[in-house]
């Protein structure tokens, strides 16, 4: 064959294998392509795509399409001790290797290293007797662990291209590990508060349960005071009366004194029983909430006390009253029980001067104020006056059984608004309700 003719040969042959080249660059570069465009499948599969070892299979399956690898280890960092373990890996005797291989690279420094290359490395093997490939697998944020590889062919150093793209992989894969720990963590904390919930709900049905029976015990209650106790009770006055009316000119002195302090103590032992018939009726009795015009109320109110007024000589002033939505029979019972206190609780020789008066707080509450000028409270039992029972003057000095304000704030707290009183000895009293316009319904948190 002539020169032409050989060189000839010689350059088809090059041609071809450039040709075959080329071809086996085009396959790996549509291979690569595979892998980016499958990579979201890392993270679209939930809750598949939180469990470690599916991430890891991907991340395997991966690295074999861009570098042919004989076996893969991925060791990642225990976050208590910072030591690594094997995460997932091959064989039992293939994964004792990569142990052993690992303290190694370990000990001789090299794994340090490579944990601050963000790049595929090919170092030398303790134990393999061949190039070991090292990845660091992390995200921006922290370092997860490292991904150790023996080739399947020799190589002398991993391609720039081919780099990129195990780079992107290892760090895709990083983020999916953190992904499915914060995944997980979220489940367990929904889980808990799906149980704290879960736990809440119960606790308020059994109070609510509670609570139904209390009210139950309440009404049991009011019928025993009202029937059982209050029987024989009547009976006691009933005979009194009759000893005292039929038998009086065979009774002595002491005889007819015992029947009058029997008589009073009965009469108040009937009043304790009304009272607290009262007080517990504010909650099991009360009627429906209805749209109430305050200033008809006081006014019906004073009629009512129109005689006790009289005789106290009492000089009431009266402001302007709006319409608010409660109980109207309670609001009759408030102010019938603050105004008698503030016509009762005079200073002798003086008249009293008591005014009722209210005013928009502007926050959907109106203040009302009760004053008056009367002997006045002690500010140590400011709190104590607002307790059932609870008498501030003995019975020969006062009437009543000290019930009255316990009632008030009972009927003031039904309609969720609050009572308070402003008061020093013999300079008066002023008591302040607050109600709500709108109803206890409208009341949704604490005001300004």
């Amino acid at each position: 064959m002539d020169k032409p003719g050989i060189e000839q040969e010689a350059d088809v042959k090059k041609l071809k294998s450039r040709i075959k080249f080329l071809e086996k660059e085009n396959q790996w570069f549509l291979s690569a392509m595979e892998v980016i465009a499958s990579m979201g499948d890392m993270h679209r599969d939930i809750p598949r795509s939180t469990d470690p070892d599916f991430i890891f299979t991907m991340a395997r399956r991966y690295l074999n399409q861009l570098l042919s690898m004989k076996s893969i280890a991925f060791f990642l960092i225990n976050e208590k001790d910072h030591s690594f373990f094997l995460a997932n890996g091959e064989s039992e005797e293939e994964n004792g290797r990569f142990q052993v291989e690992l303290d190694h690279q370990i000990e001789n420094g090299t794994l340090a290293w490579a944990l601050k290359q963000n790049r595929p490395l090919l170092v030398k093997s303790e134990l393999f007797n061949e190039k070991l490939f090292l990845h660091v697998l992390g995200t921006r944020a922290r370092i997860k662990g490292m991904v150790m590889g023996r080739l399947g062919r020799d190589m002398i150093k991993v391609p720039p291209e081919m780099g990129h793209l195990i780079s992107i992989v290892l760090h895709n894969t990083a983020n999916a590990l953190e992904n499915g720990g914060l995944y997980k963590m979220l489940s367990e904390q929904n889980k808990n508060l799906e149980s704290t919930v879960k736990s809440r709900t119960l606790e308020l049905e059994n109070k609510a349960w509670e609570l139904k029976r209390n009210i139950q015990e309440l009404k049991d209650f009011i019928f025993i005071a009202s029937h059982d106790l209050q029987e024989p009770l009547r009976k006691v006055i009933s005979f009194g009366e009759r000893l005292r009316v039929n038998y009086d000119d065979l009774l002595d002195d002491r005889a007819k004194d015992y029947i009058e302090v029997m008589e009073k103590a009965s009469m108040r032992m009937k009043k304790l029983i009304d009272g607290l018939l009262q007080l517990s009726r504010v909650t099991t009795k009360g009627t429906q909430f209805q749209a109430t015009n305050l200033e008809n109320v006081v006014s019906e109110v004073l009629e009512d006390l129109e005689s006790t007024i009289a005789k106290a000589r009492a000089q009431i002033i009266v402001g302007d009253f709006p319409t608010v939505i409660a109980d109207e029979i309670q609001m009759r019972q408030l102010f019938t029980c603050l105004t008698h206190n503030a016509v009762k609780f005079n200073k002798p020789g003086v008249v009293p001067e008591i005014s009722i008066a209210s005013h928009d707080l502007g926050n959907g509450y109106w203040e009302i104020l009760v004053n008056d000028n009367g002997i006045g409270i002690d500010e140590k039992y400011h709190d104590r006056i607002f307790k059932p029972f609870e008498r501030l003057h003995g019975r020969s000095e006062r009437e009543g059984i000290g019930m009255g304000l316990a009632l008030c704030q009972k009927i003031v707290t039904r309609h969720g608004g609050t009572i308070t009183v402003k008061s020093k000895p013999d300079q008066g009293s002023t008591f302040i309700i607050t109600l709500p316009e709108k109803g206890p319904e409208s009341v949704t948190g604490p005001r300004d």
